[in-house]
């Protein structure tokens, strides 16, 4: 038997690696191999294109790390809001308490959202915008000075389309953080190692898939003939007519941009994630080396990421100045960087919007032999993640062992 699998992310690669015990299988990609997951390499260390960890509930990822024989560091790291130029920590209680953006009684109210979202059927939801679920629940305060600024900077100028059941959900699988922070994992030496790995042994096409049809019980993939197909790209990349006859929805995807920075200097003291309220370039700063060791690295690694498709359609040597003139807002003095990286996704990830459960792909489509996995699969629901597309290769590739007898 012969099957194709289009993507060569996390997905691609986890159902390649389960079916090519059974069968010939075809890899193909067009990009970089790992996807969001790719690395950009110095010389001396590798780093991720774009930020990554991981959390103590992957059970899948871990699992499959462990196996591959890597391992998976822990840490606490803490978290930030900023505003006016200005960084505020907000981990312990006390840091909470001194936040000045939001009274005493608005706090409270955070508090208890928090705790109560642990038990609400969040798929209820699902038809409610977030602004006005916030609106409604929490007051016009939270929403204007808490919430509007981080879904502006998670869905740029999509974010009044999203879904209240997804604000929830995700409030709730992330409210398990300890009084000093939140417990993160990132692979030892950076998860290049897992995207090596996963490649090695598979047969990978590093070319784009230009034509997928069905020719009697078989499909033509790029002119040559494969008895399955499994696609893992973004919904939109699929040719809408087979898109349409395999029972897919049209997905709306945002688009990402992340500058990459390798610095002698930090922004923070010892803050790993900032959530940025008041810019127009990016909406957080990730600082890589207050997560993973400095030694690791030689230098201060700090990420500025964007979801924004007006910024994804600029030329990269205008957003390199574009994002060093605004992280010196931050105190990132342009004379200690030592290099800058932008890197862009067209389709990094779906915009959860109003009614986007019913969106959610199932593996098996209404063409008999074609498969749909990776992010709209049911995984990668409240939030892809690396977890997530991991389990939906490998329950893809199930689906396929199952239909075809392996």
């Amino acid at each position: 038997m012969k099957i194709a699998v289009v993507g060569a992310g996390l997905t691609g690669m986890s159902c390649a690696r389960m079916l090519n015990e059974h069968a010939k299988v075809v890899l193909f990609e067009k990009g970089d191999v790992g996807g969001l997951a790719s690395s950009h390499c110095t010389g001396t260390y590798c780093i991720e294109k774009f930020y990554h960890h991981c959390f103590k509930s992957d059970d899948v990822l871990i699992d499959l790390v462990r196996d591959l024989g890597l391992r998976i560091v822990w840490r606490v790291v803490r978290i930030g809001y900023a505003f006016d130029g200005r960084i505020y920590p907000l981990n312990t209680p006390v840091e909470i308490l001194r936040y000045p953006q939001l009274s005493f009684v608005d706090k409270l109210k955070l508090a208890l959202f928090t705790l109560k979202s642990r038990r609400r059927n969040y798929s209820k939801e699902d038809d409610r915008s977030v602004v006005d679920g916030i609106r409604e629940e929490l007051g016009e305060n939270i929403l204007r000075k808490f919430f509007m600024p981080l879904l502006k900077a998670k869905f740029g100028e999509e974010f009044e389309r999203v879904s209240y059941a997804w604000l929830l959900a995700r409030v709730a699988i992330r409210s398990n953080r300890k009084l000093n922070g939140e417990e993160l994992g990132y692979v030892r030496r950076g998860f290049h190692e897992l995207v090596k790995i996963l490649a090695d042994g598979l047969e990978i096409r590093r070319e784009e898939v230009r034509r997928i049809e069905k020719v009697g019980g078989k499909f033509d993939v790029n002119g040559e003939r494969f008895d399955a197909v499994v696609y893992t790209a973004p919904i939109p990349t699929l040719d809408d007519r087979i898109r349409r006859e395999a029972g897919i929805p049209e997905i709306k995807y945002q688009s990402s941009v992340c500058a990459l920075i390798g610095a002698e200097e930090t922004i923070t003291e010892d803050i790993y994630w900032t959530n940025v309220a008041d810019s127009k370039i990016f909406g957080a700063i990730i600082e890589h080396t207050h997560f993973m060791p400095f030694e690791d690295y030689g230098e201060h690694i700090i990420y500025l990421a964007s979801y924004s498709k007006s910024l994804f359609e600029k030329r990269n040597d205008e957003l390199k100045k574009l994002y060093l003139k605004e992280a010196k807002r931050f105190g990132l003095d342009e004379s200690s960087v030592n290099w800058i990286e932008i890197f862009k996704a067209k389709y990094s990830g779906p915009v959860y919007e109003v009614g986007y459960l019913k969106k959610i792909t199932p593996y098996r489509t209404k063409i008999k032999g074609f498969y749909v996995a990776g992010m709209t699969s049911p995984p990668n629901y409240p939030e892809r993640s690396m977890n997530g597309s991991v389990k939906a290769g490998f329950e893809v590739a199930e689906a396929v062992k199952k239909d075809f007898g392996l």
